[in-house]
């Protein structure tokens, strides 16, 4: 029986390859995204800029409002000719008025002429309401005196006598029950008329005692103003730097996005075969970084998948080799092994030796 050399084992088949995924959604590049992002980003710093600088005008314009009401009341309490006012105050009774809200109207008094003069003048020079009060020493209750829109035509403002707690909320009331014994500020706050601040100052005389009060109110609408000025002065400032930012990060993207794009073609040509690609303006950078280590080891990714490749080919060849050979011996075994064969090989034995015997003298 003729031996023959062992077959090797077929090798396994390689798996093939999966199919490309199927791409899920809208498929959004990289760099739109980046620059949805960052656009997003700073659209919200922006508005909190925004917000923060109108905020700060307002908050600033109005404490600086009431840093000069303050002033400003002290100021003009001190203007007041405090032994007219006293004067005024004792001699001079309330006037009803029936054609007024509160019964009372305006007397007919030098004294009262002399302290609205006053008044007035301070109106003029800052620009705010200015009124008197007094609290009677007799019931204790806080009554208005005198306001400086006796002068304006038409009248306004608190008439004469009136008390206060008619014409004025319990908060108000209190920081006017304040104001006769030293300056204070009130907050902000609105009524029928609109938004205000004030400011509340006790009227001293020569001996230095309290006859009365005087109260300045100014608009808030000026703080308005200033915080519309702020808007108008800082959204376009904002929307044209916000404009330059977007471009910018276009191109900021762009150039983020551009070696992964490269990146991504070289991957993608290596799934498909193709493994000779020049990544060099990827590798050549003075400052390396996580794209340079990327690209760094998808060339030598590369270069060991095409040495792998080729060496895979030359193996195959070989076993190829070795498994036509085995094929063909385990043939020729076959052959020389069966029944057919053996009977041919007996005749032509016979035949060789009748041939032998014929020729034999």
């Amino acid at each position: 029986m003729t031996t023959t050399e062992a077959v090797p084992e077929t090798p396994a088949p390689m798996p093939e390859p999966q199919a490309e995924v199927s791409r899920k959604g809208l498929f959004i590049s990289l760099r739109w995204k980046l620059t949805a992002s960052f656009t997003a980003l700073f659209t919200i710093v922006f508005l909190f800029i925004g917000f923060w600088v109108v905020q700060f005008s307002a908050t600033n314009a109005q404490q600086r409002l009431e840093q000069q009401l303050i002033d400003h009341v002290t100021g003009g309490s001190k203007t007041v000719n405090a032994d007219a006012f006293a004067k005024l105050i004792a001699t001079v009774p309330a006037v009803p008025d029936p054609s007024k809200k509160s019964g009372l109207g305006y007397p007919t008094s030098p004294l009262f002429e002399e302290t609205a003069t006053t008044l007035f003048n301070i109106r003029r020079t800052v620009g705010a309401g200015t009124y008197t009060w007094y609290k009677d020493p007799v019931d204790g209750k806080m009554y208005t005196a005198v306001s400086s829109g006796y002068l304006l035509s038409p009248q306004f403002g608190y008439t004469y006598k009136v008390p206060v707690d008619q014409v004025a909320d319990a908060e108000t009331y209190a920081f006017m029950e304040q104001g006769l014994s030293g300056p204070v500020q009130q907050p902000a706050y609105a009524d029928a008329f609109g938004s205000w601040i004030s400011a509340y100052a006790p009227i001293y005389d020569a001996n230095g005692k309290s006859v009365g009060g005087i109260g300045q109110d100014y608009s808030l609408a000026y703080v308005d103003e200033v915080r519309a000025q702020a808007i108008r002065q800082v959204i376009p400032v904002l929307v044209a730097s916000f404009i330059v930012l977007v471009v910018l990060i276009l191109l900021l993207s762009a150039l983020i996005v551009r070696p992964i794009k490269r990146l991504t073609t070289v991957t993608t040509n290596i799934a498909d075969g193709e493994y000779d690609h020049d990544l060099s303006e990827l590798t050549n950078v003075r400052l390396p970084d996580e794209l340079f280590t990327l690209a760094s080891a998808v060339g030598v990714m590369a270069a060991k998948i095409a040495k792998r490749e080729q060496s895979l080919k030359q193996e195959v060849r070989r076993l190829t080799v070795e498994i036509d050979q085995a094929r063909r011996t385990e043939a020729v075994k076959e052959l020389t092994e069966s029944d057919s064969f053996a009977d041919i090989a007996t005749k032509a034995a016979e035949m060789r030796r009748r041939m032998v015997e014929d020729k034999t003298p």
